[in-house]
């Protein structure tokens, strides 16, 4: 009790003097320390980790507003799966028992919902295969005035969107469809002002980066960029890096990025960017991808 007495009566500056001298008389001991805090120290310790805080989140906000991202459209992004899915139902029994698409339910909603959503006119997608997605894009775009679907794959087998061809006939006036060659040597036929792009192509190095950088040119200033299979190596567990490259491109691709909503690995296997302004100053940051995915 009289070590408290003592303890108390001493003034908050010579506590920690207090302290030590009585354990090393205790111990006989000069290493024997305790560190005693005093309010003070604690107090500007709090203070200054509000204060960083609060200038991370004033920096944060000031690059979101320069990116002109408003607070509406991030909250909505991991909704776009459940955007006019009535759309969508008119066409997902056939789909569905003709085995038309290789995506899952989620996702061919979310690519539902983006076209509803931003309702592009001039749409290109890379990578048709038997074209599932091709009919999900074509059904949604139906009540859009003067839009019109350009697919592009680089197989000319007759399957090649035998799924819109042969179960939605009434959409092929809105679609051309281009086989046997990449990109590259159908985007002078197509032409600029290109509202949306949407790429699930080859799924190896340098495939979708390269796919990106020759369709760039030609598109709008604030188009979309769309990807399927953007975590491969999570998916479908893929040890390969030169299997990486839709994950490589979507993530260096500067824009504003939406993802379906539900389970994780579902969420992050399909996604869109919607373009910063100007992106020729992002060309190099691109042309690096492209330069790792060649070399490594």
């Amino acid at each position: 009790m009289k070590i408290i007495k003592e303890f108390k009566s001493t003034n908050n500056q010579n506590k920690y003097k207090f302290v030590r001298n009585k354990l090393q008389k205790k111990y006989n001991s000069n290493h024997c320390y305790i560190n005693v805090i005093s309010t003070k120290n604690i107090t500007l310790t709090i203070l200054m980790l509000f204060i960083i805080i609060i200038s991370s989140f004033v920096i944060l906000r000031n690059k979101y507003k320069k990116l002109n991202i408003k607070d509406d459209i991030i909250k909505e992004q991991i909704f776009l799966d459940k955007y006019e899915t009535n759309i969508y139902e008119q066409i997902k029994e056939k789909l569905l028992n003709n085995r038309c698409s290789q995506m899952w339910a989620n996702q061919r909603e979310f690519l539902n919902g983006v076209i509803r959503k931003f309702r592009p006119k001039k749409i290109v997608e890379i990578g048709v295969a038997e074209g599932g997605g091709t009919s999900i894009i074509l059904n949604a775009i139906q009540d859009i005035e003067n839009s019109h679907l350009y697919s592009i794959d680089l197989s000319d087998s007759p399957n090649i969107g035998k799924c819109a061809k042969n179960l939605f006939p009434q959409f092929l006036k809105k679609w051309t469809l281009f086989t046997g060659n990449i990109a590259a040597k159908f985007m002078e036929q197509i032409g600029n002002n290109i509202d949306m792009v949407f790429i699930d192509s080859a799924h190896f190095e340098p495939g979708e980066i390269l796919d990106f950088i020759i369709v760039l040119p030609f598109l709008k200033e604030g188009a979309i960029v769309g990807f399927h299979d953007i975590a491969n190596q999570i998916t479908h567990n893929i040890k390969q890096r030169n299997e990486w490259a839709p994950y490589i491109i979507f993530n260096i691709i500067r824009g504003i990025p939406y993802y379906p909503s539900g389970n994780i690995l579902l969420k992050h296997d399909i996604g869109i960017k919607v373009l910063n302004q100007n992106q020729k100053q992002y060309y190099h940051d691109y042309f690096r991808a492209l330069g790792m995915a060649i070399f490594s």
